[in-house]
């Protein structure tokens, strides 16, 4: 067997990870007797012993941290230019309606692993660990469910919340190739240089808002060193299926990226997307609250056209990453039984609604990229197709098991939409729920219907859009009582509890 070959990189390649904790392998125990004890059905004992005996699929899954929807294929800047994006797309069942369960990454990442919404877990900022919940510590994720049946499950750059560490949820893996992520930093006097540092009130955003080239070949970046590794385990004999994950940093702040692609968005050809000067007018408190002064700062300065070419060269450059990969996998004996799941944590603001971050619940923020690719050979379609259903990317865990054929997980919020990568124009009664709730915020949400899109805060405001007729939600609808019943529907996917923002000390 020609297991995966390290390099000598120590940053780049870090061996399998064995360690497993007493209590985890208590809680697996526990799992296997009771399903043991459990009567089973003859005809399913007999249908899923014959479909365990079947070659399994390989997963490869590409995560791309804040990508919009300013990608060519989905057409959010006109100026996109995202090639490797579009080209697996053309072979791709694009969700065109797909969102993140949280407008952040970890709690987003943390719902996608685990298959569980914030509302559920309590995780709904960056800094608390759903191991380190009680309820949570001996969780099966994603990638340990298809290890549970015998996959091998190897990880490089952003997956989990971060790229090495407990963060990086190393129990979840067999081995991560990779423990870096994002790009080297440009000269610290090529820094800040459009000079608004000491006027945003956020500390965390002055810190990363930031763009700009820097003189390193992009074979030279972190980000790059990540794909370059997926790609290198791609070349190499496996015995078992993998499950692949690979994350890309870029566009996440700050925008730094090769000169390269800088050039291929020159400042001076730079439009701005569509803009309503009083977008916030008919918007709750909260929802003001949460657009927060950023975005003003940067149109007063004049520096808007170059924040957005900073996101399309970031954006661009992770397209490039993602090319690597892609190559890599259809000059590999692994192209026609490898499904590819591509996804963004969550979307990004550049200044629609006046606001410069995600930490919102708009479109702009709560959408991302969703493709799924299945090769002809494992019944997919070598056309390219698009489905409107709308869809949560807490959903991925159960559809990529159900795309697998691995047992159904129980326990889970998400639901398979296996059935609309087979049809994607299958009928679909549900809506996709996003979740907003840090502490500092309180209990938010919004849900996306195939037609309208709902926001309720925490102290009842409300926004109602109908996105067939106004997708940039320029008018909010909530006030108007033709709607009643359209919200009266929505509101019922609202959850019906809220767990605790989850806080170490509160066990």
């Amino acid at each position: 067997m020609n297991t995966f070959s390290t390099k000598n990189e120590s940053d780049v390649f870090a061996g399998p990870q064995h360690r497993r904790s007493a209590v985890y392998t208590v809680g697996v125990i526990f799992l296997v007797v009771v399903v043991c004890c459990k009567p089973v059905n003859a005809q399913q004992a007999a249908k899923d012993s014959a479909t365990a005996k079947q070659p399994r699929p390989n997963v490869l899954f590409l995560a791309v941290d804040d990508l919009n929807d300013w990608i060519g294929v989905l057409g959010g800047h006109t100026q996109a230019k995202t090639p490797n994006l579009d080209r697996l797309a053309k072979r791709s069942v694009l969700f065109d309606a797909a969102y993140c369960a949280a407008p952040l990454c970890h709690p987003s990442r943390t719902a996608i692993l685990t298959g569980l919404r914030s509302s559920t877990t309590g995780i709904y900022g960056n800094r608390t660990w759903f191991r380190d919940h009680p309820d949570y510590t001996d969780w099966v994720t994603l990638p340990q469910y298809f290890r549970q049946y015998g996959y091998k499950a190897w990880t490089g750059g952003k997956i989990f919340h971060q790229a090495q560490g407990k963060f990086s949820d190393p129990e979840s893996w067999d081995g991560q190739y990779s423990k870096s992520m994002g790009t080297q930093a440009p000269p610290e006097n090529q820094r800040y240089l459009h000079g608004m540092r000491d006027q945003f009130e956020n500390k965390i955003l002055a810190r990363l808002i930031d763009w700009g080239p820097i003189d390193i070949p992009k074979e030279e970046t972190r980000d790059w060193r990540t794909v370059a590794g997926a790609a290198d385990f791609l070349k190499q004999a496996h015995e078992k299926p993998f499950f692949l994950a690979c994350g890309v940093y870029r566009p996440h702040l700050p925008w730094y990226a090769p000169r390269e692609f800088f050039e291929m968005h020159p400042l001076d050809e730079i439009d701005e997307p569509p803009f309503l000067a009083s977008d916030l007018d008919d918007i709750p408190a909260r929802g003001r609250v949460m657009a927060g002064v950023e975005f003003d700062i940067i149109q007063k300065a004049g520096k808007w056209k170059e924040g957005i070419q900073g996101y399309l060269a970031a954006t661009s450059f992770a397209d490039a990453c993602i090319g690597h990969v892609l190559d890599a996998l259809d000059s590999s004996e692994y192209r026609d039984n490898t499904i590819v799941v591509l996804w963004g944590d969550h979307g990004y603001h550049i200044g629609d609604k006046r606001h410069w971050a995600k930490s919102a619940l708009w479109q702009q923020t709560a959408r991302t990229p969703l493709m799924v690719h299945m090769p002809p050979a494992l019944s997919g379609s070598a056309e390219p197709q698009i489905c409107t259903r709308p869809v949560s990317l807490v959903d991925l865990y159960p559809t990529l098991v159900d795309l697998c054929g691995l047992p159904v997980r129980d326990g889970l919020d998400g639901r398979s939409f296996a059935k609309l990568v087979r049809e994607p124009q299958t009928e679909w009664p549900y809506a996709a729920v996003i979740t907003h709730s840090p502490f500092w915020h309180g209990v938010n949400h919004a849900v996306r219907s195939e037609q309208y899109y709902y926001i309720r805060y925490r102290d009842g405001g409300e926004e109602l859009y109908d996105m067939t007729t106004d997708p940039n939600q320029w008018t909010n609808l909530a006030s108007d009582p033709a709607y009643s019943d359209e919200i009266g529907e929505l509101k019922r996917w609202l959850p019906k509890t809220n767990a605790k923002h989850f806080m170490l000390g509160d066990q």
